[in-house]
């Protein structure tokens, strides 16, 4: 090791474990590589695809999450440019600071002493030789240089900090008044020459995705063991079979005997279901266009939903099984229009279902979807009317006429709320909204259901904002060192241009 190793005692200030271990993770470093051929090169930095595997393997590994190599491989990217710039701006370490960070790094120590063995265990274990430790750290300290002179400059004062406060934290006091459609819609003119501008308007929103009725019988074993008796010898048997606890009693039989018949119905219900599951699927592949058979010979009910079309979104979207999906939306049923196998869908419950009806895939005519053109119509034009009557009674507010609205009662309403409730556009209307001269804001919230007219008398910042204060001031600098340190890679990236190699990454099989 170092002769001069052991005269340094002082703690580094940048410990050796967290440079070693960032600079692992970041892919500082790489095994040797046969040849000089690259995946890119940014300046004099070659990105080779072995430090591309090498740093998949040890992100996914530290993470427990699959990484993809276009992520990696982008990742060693960027950290070139930085690398780059740092070479460009000789940002150097001394060896000397190297040494001294080694040595004062606790993990090698012992009793504030220096454990050259510890070290070399170390190396060994990480698979380093002690030339590639001193050059990735060297290369780190560059790189972390670097990148703090790329967020550097972006002081907070009080007054910034109180301001995101009132935007962000600060509750409004509001009343508001709605505008239903509802109110509006004996006031649409409606004829077919309307409804078909309309539809020829807004034709895509007709395109009729493929969907299906059908029909059903199930086997459940809860249903068909709720019809089975059970003994009281079964009771009791189920009984003693409880486990006893030294630190509880027992319950007593009576106080458990409707759990414990519910179960013996349940294993009697699916011992019952394993009979008859190959009936039903014999039944329903020797009648493949019919699932009455089946009722008649078994006696299983069968379900019909036959009142709306469910495509595969609405099936998903309602939670269908995926199984069930998979069988309802496939060839056998969709397409041939045959029974299908009984589908497991947990719990001891098994469906066979048939399609009633198939709607194809389609441009829905205007004929077709009258119906709904014309309820779509009729709600949108009332909508328009509500906004319109809603915008001139805001009109009317900022003239100072207020004597016409019925507000609702007062409340307070944070940003955390009014983000939940609004969309973007109205959101950003809210938060910029400010009382001035003991007068109140007006604005009008148009992306709802129906148009909210909404009357902002107050601004309530939070009792507590002098411990806010500093919490407020660290986000806003960490939000604008991160927008300075993406500006300033963005400008890396314009100077620095990536040559390609003629290595690839590969990531097809991703």
């Amino acid at each position: 090791m170092f002769h001069i190793v052991e005269k340094y005692k002082t703690p580094a200030q940048i410990i050796l474990g967290a440079i070693c271990l960032s600079f692992v993770f970041a892919g500082g470093y790489s095994l040797a590589v046969p040849g000089s051929d690259y995946v890119s090169k940014v300046g004099d930095i070659k990105i080779k695809i072995n430090d591309v595997n090498d740093f998949q393997r040890r992100l996914q590994n530290a993470s427990g999450n699959p990484v993809s190599k276009q992520l990696a491989y982008e990742t060693l990217r960027d950290q070139a440019y930085i690398q780059q710039a740092a070479n460009d701006m000789n940002i150097n370490v001394s060896i000397s600071q190297i040494k001294q960070v080694i040595a004062s790094d606790p993990s090698f120590q012992e009793n504030g002493k220096f454990v050259e063995a510890k070290y070399r265990a170390f190396l060994q274990q990480s698979g380093m030789t002690e030339e590639a430790l001193i050059d990735g750290m060297r290369k780190q300290y560059a790189m972390q240089t670097m990148l703090n002179l790329m967020k550097a400059g972006n002081l907070v004062s009080d007054v910034q900090a109180r301001q995101m406060i009132n935007l962000l934290q600060s509750a409004r006091q509001v009343q508001t008044i709605t505008f239903p459609a509802a109110n509006f819609v004996s006031q649409v003119a409606v004829d077919d020459s309307k409804l078909k501008a309309y539809y020829e308007a807004n034709k895509k929103r007709y395109y009729l995705p493929q969907a299906v009725k059908y029909e059903f019988v199930q086997l459940s074993a809860a249903e068909l063991g709720a019809k089975e008796t059970v003994s009281e010898a079964e009771l009791q048997e189920a009984y003693n079979q409880i486990p006893t606890s030294a630190s509880a009693p027992k319950p007593s039989l009576e106080s458990v005997k409707a759990r414990l018949t519910q179960e013996i119905q349940i294993r009697k219900g699916a011992a019952v279901v394993a009979k008859m599951k190959e009936t039903v699927s014999d039944l329903a592949f020797n009648n493949p266009k019919t699932l009455q058979p089946i009722n008649d010979k078994l006696g299983l009910q069968i379900h019909k939903v036959d009142q709306g079309w469910v495509t595969r979104d609405m099936a998903n979207a309602n939670r269908m099984p995926k199984a069930l999906q998979d069988v309802l939306f496939g060839n056998d049923v969709l397409v041939k229009r045959y029974n299908s196998e009984p589908v497991d869908l947990g719990n001891g419950t098994y469906w066979v279902v048939r399609a009633l009806d198939v709607r194809k895939e389609h441009q829905a005519s205007f004929a077709e979807i009258k119906a709904q053109i014309q309820q779509d119509y009729i709600a949108e034009e009332a909508k328009k009317l509500a906004t319109a009557s809603a915008k001139q009674a805001l009109e009317n507010l900022n003239k100072g006429d207020i004597s016409s609205l019925s507000w609702s009662p007062s409340t307070d309403l944070t940003p955390q709320q009014a983000v939940a409730m609004m969309s973007k556009d109205d959101f950003q209307l809210w938060i910029k909204a400010k009382p001035a001269n003991n007068k109140p804001a007006y604005i009008l919230l148009t992306d709802q259901q129906n148009p909210v007219l909404v009357k902002i008398n107050a601004i309530k910042p939070p009792q507590d904002i002098g411990n806010v204060l500093p919490q407020a001031k660290q986000i806003i600098s960490e939000n604008l060192a991160q927008n300075l340190a993406i500006a300033n890679l963005q400008w890396l990236k314009n100077r620095y241009k990536v040559k390609q190699g003629v290595q690839k990454l590969d990531t097809a099989d991703e």
